[in-house]
This record gives structure tokens, sequence and C-alpha cells, in this order.
């Protein structure tokens, strides 16, 4: 099995964040707002809920519903997803809601009833203080009030930047998956391509100390709320490198239906972004410019013609790309925001024991007009 090492890249902002650090005095901080004092006047809730342009208002909305402001101000630790966080897990949850049923309705209100309390403590330490200034290159594992195990933080060294000549290292929460990823004396970490590996989210703000005794932590925009932490399946996907680029395989199935309905499956955003040696948020970006998405016809050609709602394509029964009508079995779409593909089925169509198989690619072409591409395979059973 081939053995990879990978960087875990930074979104910009974080990097922003900790060049404050070098270039101020360590008692301030940076956010979107300029620079501030770390240690501020508002207990934790106060603080996220002062936040000038709302960034936690949904965040705060499931605090409320959990009755967890107390434990929020009173936590050593808070490790604190934004609202593009939480919404990225409500637009998941609620895209299976339409798959199922496409004339149903999903409130937020209806997303919180579904969440777990000791879900959400997972973001909250009660033992110590962490942040940039405590961390190691090694994982420092930390506990939660709801006793779940394999949550740790560490700081990786990036790469020399044009900007100065010192060692800047960004800060991370770790979610550790099955046997935990071999760290490096510079904190990157050492994968086989097809184990599991640990989940690295980026914090854009560390440090901040609230007048409750919080260390405050914000974890960066791509996290998406909880189902990062969410265990995974040994049903895919399948990784495989290609000459020029990867595949990632899954196995999905779905029961007959009266509907456009189906199953969703979210893209491994991290994997895509480094072989494309771009940023995850870039994903998103750049997609339907230098990133193009395309059907992978049966004999191996690209086509970019979107017959579902784009990006995305009806198939034949040969998973060949069709227009909706007579022929068309299954569709695939891509939402580029949350890097989920809804995979779904033409009503009355199919049948028990149907089988299909769909492939799908993105293709980044980069700045030296090189062509990388991500292929996204399903095998698809009717149960």
């Amino acid at each position: 099995m081939k053995v990879i090492y990978f960087r875990i890249k930074s979104a910009i902002v974080g990097a922003a964040v900790l060049l404050g650090f070098l270039a101020c005095e360590k008692d301030a901080y940076l956010t979107d707002e300029g620079l501030h004092q770390a240690d501020v006047s508002l207990n934790t809730y106060d603080y996220l809920a002062a936040h000038p342009h709302h960034m936690f208002d949904s965040l705060l909305m499931v605090i409320d519903h959990f009755g967890l402001k107390d434990e929020i101000n009173n936590a050593r630790t808070f490790w604190a997803p934004s609202d593009y966080s939480v919404s990225r897990y409500y637009q998941v949850k609620r895209d299976s809601v339409l798959n199922e049923n496409e004339n149903a309705s999903y409130s937020f209100e209806e997303f919180l009833q579904e969440l777990h309390v000791d879900s959400v403590r997972a973001y909250i330490n009660s033992d110590g203080s962490h942040w940039l200034g405590t961390a190691e290159t090694s994982y420092t594992y930390v506990a939660n009030p709801a006793g779940s195990t394999g949550f740790a933080y560490h700081k990786i060294l990036q790469p020399k930047g044009q900007w100065t000549y010192q060692d800047i290292y960004l800060l991370y929460f770790v979610r550790v998956r099955g046997e935990a990823d071999q760290v490096g004396p510079d904190g990157n970490v050492r994968v086989d391509r097809n184990d599991v590996p640990d989940l690295h989210i980026l914090c854009q703000t560390s440090g901040i100390k609230t007048a409750s005794g919080t260390t405050l932590n914000v974890l960066a925009n791509t996290h998406t709320f909880l189902l990062d932490f969410a265990s995974l399946t040994d049903t895919g996907p399948f990784i495989e490198d290609l000459p020029d680029g990867i595949r990632f395989t899954y196995d999905v199935s779905f029961r007959p239906a009266s509907g456009y309905v189906g199953t969703s499956v979210v893209a491994p955003a991290t994997y895509i972004a480094e072989v494309f040696r771009l940023q995850t948020e870039d994903l998103s970006t750049l997609l339907g410019n230098s990133i193009v998405f395309y059907a992978i016809e049966p004999d191996g050609s690209l086509n970019s013609n979107s017959t579902a709602n784009a990006p995305g394509h009806w198939f034949n029964r040969d998973g060949k790309v069709v227009a909706w009508g007579d022929e068309a079995r299954i569709f695939s779409e891509y939402n580029g925001d949350t890097f989920t593909f809804s995979i779904g089925q033409y009503p009355d169509r199919l049948a028990s024991g149907d089988t299909y198989t769909v492939k799908q690619a993105m293709v980044y072409t980069n700045r030296n007009n090189q062509q990388i591409r991500a292929e996204f395979v399903f095998n698809i059973t009717i149960n």
C-alpha cells in the first residue's frame, strides 16, 4: 500500500491571524475587525453574541436549544464552529431529506431536534486551557464533558513564505479516526492512502481569553459542524492514485421509488485540495472556472454538458450521459458549497436488484496549464 506524506494546508485568514501574533504583542490577536486584545471583558457566550458580523448566531441557537450557556461560560477551552460550519451540516441534512422526498420541508428547528447534546459537547474541554501557545507538534489529547474520546490538538509548521523567515505554526483541532496518524517533527502527518486519516480542522483564531475564564479557539469556516466528527465506514471511498490525479470509488445503495430520491455522498475535500495543491475553500470558488466538472462516458471521454441540475448529469442504464426523459435512469448532481453529491433516480423506473455505475470528474487546470483530475465512481445497487 502506498504511503504518502501530505501537508495540511492553511486558510489565508489563518495565516493572517498567526502573522498578527508574530508582529504584535503576545496579548493581541487579529480578527476581521483588525487588532484586538486577546483578553476580553465579556464572558464566552456574550463574546460570541457580540460578534460584529453575527458569525456565531446559529451556534448560539444550538447552545440555547440544549441549555449549554453555563457549560460554555465555565469551559476551560471552547473550539467554536462558525455559522458557516453549522450551515454546512444543516444543508447536508436538508439535502438528505429532499433526496427522500423532493416536496418535503426541513426547518432549522427540525435540525436542532435531531442533534445530540453530547455531540455538541465535543467542542468543550474541561481539562485545561488549550491554544497555539500550549500546542506541541505531536498530539495533545483533550477531554470533554461527554466523555467522547479521540480528540486532540497540535500545531503544524508551515512552508516558508515571502513575508517572513521565522517559523510559522498553525493550530489544528484533531478528530482521531481509528489508529492515530503518525506525526512528523514538524507536525505534518503520515497516512496510508486507504487508511482513514485523522481529521485536522484549522483554527482561524486562537487564544482569546474571555472574562469567564475560557480559552476560545475559532475553527475554520470550512469545517462541517458535527459531521466531520462522524465515523467513516469501510464502504468508501476506495482511493487510487492516477497518473494525473486521484480516483474515489463509492458503493452506494437505495430503494426504488416514485420520486427523484436516492442518497448523498460527501466528497473528501481535503484529499482533493491536496492533489490539486489548493486550499480546500478554493474547490468551491474555482468551480466553473479553472476547475471544470465533467461526466465520464463509458468510453472514457469527458462530457462537460450538464443534463441535470448543474453541475450534474442524467445517465442511462449503461452509464452514458443522456437528457432527462425516456432513457434516464440515474442522476448525480454536485453541490460545490458542501462538497456533496446527490445521487438519485428517475421515478418508477428502477427495480430491486438493478446495478449501475456512473462516473464524474473535476479537472483542474493550474497556472502551468497542467490538468489534474479527481474522478468519482459510484457503484449503485438498487435494493
